[in-house]
């Protein structure tokens, strides 16, 4: 007993947490967060592109819907790669149909073109590929860099 106020020594003294369990808390706080913004970005951000992005096709003209189309699969086609492929292109959308100026173009497909923007996690343009009479070409930077006689 304690001789301050009668009471035992061991009611004094509030039970410490210990080291161990501190760190065990930390890191199982850590974790969750982990966890939890990769759950945050590959449902969220995987479904957002699906329900924000159409496909563009309805929105041109009636004469040009049936090769914005062929170039919105024209396009997905050109994204090869496996990281492309199966995660990082989430949807496409044709932007525009237009136009172009080869002869041989004119004479295989109607003389059209067209632009399709792929976009990634979260809808946000990742590239932009260009189509003509089934091929294309990716332009990969969508933010071109400003030069000093642009500002």
């Amino acid at each position: 007993m304690d001789k301050a106020d009668g009471l035992p020594a061991s009611d004094h003294v509030l039970p410490a947490r210990s080291a161990a369990a501190s760190r065990r808390r930390t890191w199982i706080i850590l974790a969750s967060i982990s966890i939890g913004w990769k759950v945050l970005v590959f449902t969220l951000g995987a479904a957002i592109p699906r329900w924000v992005i159409k496909d563009g096709v309805s929105e041109l003209a009636p004469g040009h819907r049936v090769y914005g189309a062929e170039a919105r699969r024209t396009a997905r086609a050109l994204y090869t790669g496996p990281i492309e492929r199966h995660g990082l292109v989430r949807a496409v959308r044709v932007i525009e149909v237009h136009p172009v100026s080869d002869a041989s173009a004119a004479r295989a497909c109607g003389g059209l073109g067209a632009s399709v923007r792929a976009y990634t996690y979260f809808a946000i343009p990742y590239s932009e590929a260009r189509t003509v009479c089934g091929t294309g070409q990716v332009v990969y930077r969508i933010f071109r860099k400003r030069h000093a006689s642009d500002s």
